[in-house]
């Protein structure tokens, strides 16, 4: 028992600093709060489902392009044109993979506007 609420507890855990890490770093951007500057979550997070639906590819690729954002790699090239292309966030990649985890398994980026 005691060894299925430790599991439980890390569980919980994990998924607080992945929700933490979501909101303190792309939120303010890609959210429903003040001036538009990048596109809405739930527009990035509906690319990258279509072409990687698999949990592990999604986690992958996404995590892959935010450590170095790029034209050539991007899924949104009218955000791009619209937006800019997305700064450089200084993160290492285990940290956005806990953030791609979240975008993935969660939708609650606020209401497209």
């Amino acid at each position: 028992m005691k060894k299925i609420l430790l599991l439980l507890t890390i569980i919980i855990l994990n998924a607080n600093e992945n929700r933490t890490l979501f909101f303190g770093n792309c939120i303010a951007c890609h959210g429903d709060f003040g001036k538009r500057v990048a596109p809405h979550l739930s527009e990035v997070k509906g690319y990258y489902i279509m072409k990687y639906p698999k949990k592990e590819d999604f986690i992958k690729y996404i995590s892959l392009w935010l450590l170095n954002p790029n034209k050539k790699n991007s899924l949104l090239p009218n955000a791009i044109k619209e937006y800019k292309l997305m700064p450089y966030l200084a993160l290492d990649l285990d940290t956005l993979q806990k953030i791609a985890t979240y975008i993935y398994e969660n939708d609650d980026f606020g209401g497209l506007k």
